[in-house]
């Protein structure tokens, strides 16, 4: 893990405030309850899958973890949640810009 992003507390938290944001939305999914109209149980499956993935990451981040979340968010906004994918394409830019 890079020194950078150990020390960068901003994005460590936007991260773990934005996996909270899609496992919510993701459950959410489970229940027919949600923004988007497409994705259903599959994807809130994988919006629960990703959104652990996002919290660990910010508990733990990696060398590249900005791209990382970057993917990760364009999947989500594909296939899971939209808000949820915004919060975590916000974190990647923080990350990348700090």
């Amino acid at each position: 893990m890079s020194e950078i992003q150990e020390t960068d507390k901003t994005m460590r938290i936007m991260a773990i405030i934005s996996g909270i944001i899609v496992f919510v939305e993701s459950i959410l999914q489970f229940f027919n309850i949600s923004i988007l109209l497409w994705g259903g149980w599959i994807g809130g499956l994988i919006g629960v899958i990703l959104a652990i993935c996002v919290i660990f990451l910010g508990i733990r981040p990696i060398h590249y973890t900005p791209v990382i979340l970057g993917v990760i968010g364009v999947v989500l906004i594909i296939f899971a949640g939209l808000l949820g994918g915004i919060a975590v394409l916000l974190t990647t830019f923080i990350g990348a810009v700090s």
